[in-house]
């Protein structure tokens, strides 16, 4: 059973704004095919009792893995004070199992699998109008609608003669009005999605039509591709979804390039990157950070501190204390992630090992200059 919570900003902003130790789970629900993956859920909730989770929180965990057995994946949920926060079923993950009770919750595993899957749109266009599917961040459950555009003259046969040729401008003209009406919806959907990957498939004198009423912002922004198939059942749909994970997959590696890219450019006197835990820590603490760039690596066992505001973060507990109480000190990459969020930054995970991250594991593209930057 596929159930999965929305994850956006203002969900993530409502995660790291809980109260108290948030308790982060991840498990496997199919490790072993032929396994019972109980006695495997039942270790993990000894382990979050051991570290002080009380039992109704750990009960609502219960129940939520109880929904999902027999399952795909990996159950990614997020519970406090006796209440789950979040569940997502991440779909094709791969992530060994992870039960923690800890000031903030870790959520790096389900930002690297939400990067790899990007919100977009598939269009099945043809001269009468479109199907459309919209994909939110990491579902795989489309929002679907149909646009029908206003004309039906579509056919351009016609007798021979004088007559011809305005057959033939009649039906094109209807094609268009058709056209633009699916561009007028689907840039609606783009922008209500917040996708910036476009995938077209159908007819191509549809989709000429269709790609030149689309308004700049779209062509300027999102990334339009094609793929197989048309609106009919022409045995096409398996291809197409080979296509639609290869298509998606490429654009998440290609949007990380890109950053990767950016943050090399900017590099230097211009003053918008941060590298190191120091430099990026203090650009969050003013609140100059776009976007967060960080490794995930499991073994990283450096710690931060930070206070109630999002922007007291710190490397020194002494520096933090001096304004912020209380204190708390916890895993860096999680007390960065955290900052951003809340501070409304976009976050980027990397692999470990991947060329091109910055210095130390942490970096940042920022707003605005540092004070002094050029």
């Amino acid at each position: 059973m596929q159930v999965t919570m929305k994850v956006d900003k203002a969900t993530l902003r409502r995660l790291f704004s809980t109260s108290g130790p948030v308790v982060s789970t991840y498990f496997d629900l199919a490790a072993f095919p032929d396994e019972d993956a109980w006695p495997r859920w039942h270790a993990l909730a000894r382990r979050l009792s051991e570290q002080g989770s009380d039992p109704a929180t750990i009960e609502a965990l219960t129940r939520r893995v109880s929904i999902s057995l027999p399952g795909s994946g990996v159950l990614a949920m997020f519970a406090a004070n006796g209440g789950l926060l979040l569940a997502v079923e991440m779909a094709g993950a791969h992530q060994p199992d992870l039960a923690i009770n800890a000031p903030l919750p870790r959520v790096l595993p389900l930002l690297a699998w939400l990067q790899e899957r990007p919100p977009y749109v598939l269009a099945i266009v043809d001269r009468t109008g479109a199907d459309l599917a919209a994909y939110p961040y990491g579902t795989v459950t489309a929002v679907r609608q149909t646009v029908t555009g206003p004309d039906d003259e579509i056919e351009r046969n016609a007798p021979g003669g004088c007559a011809q040729l305005r057959y033939q401008h009649r039906a094109e003209d209807s094609w268009e009005h058709n056209a633009t009406r699916v561009a007028n919806t689907l840039t609606r959907t783009l922008a209500d999605f917040h996708a910036r990957l476009l995938l077209l498939a159908g007819d191509l004198r549809a989709l000429q039509y269709l790609t030149k009423h689309l308004p700049e912002w779209v062509r300027r922004t999102v990334s339009i591709r094609r793929v197989s198939g048309s609106r009919s059942q022409d045995g096409a749909e398996k291809g197409r979804a080979a296509q639609v994970t290869a298509q998606t997959r490429q654009a998440a590696q290609e949007q990380t390039q890109a950053l990767l890219h950016q943050l090399a450019e900017a590099r230097g006197p211009s003053g918008r990157v941060a590298e190191g835990i120091r430099d990026t820590l203090d650009a969050l603490a003013r609140g100059r950070v776009q976007t967060l760039v960080v490794v995930d690596d499991p073994q990283d066992r450096r710690t931060a501190w930070f206070g109630p505001l999002p922007t007291q973060v710190s490397d020194r507990r002494e520096v933090l204390a001096r304004t912020a109480a209380p204190v708390t000190s916890e895993r860096l990459v999680d007390v960065a992630v955290r900052a951003a969020v809340l501070t409304g930054a976009e976050v980027h995970v990397l692999p470990p090992g991947t060329s091109g991250a910055p210095a130390q594991g942490i970096g940042a593209l920022c707003r605005f200059p540092a004070a002094g930057g050029q």
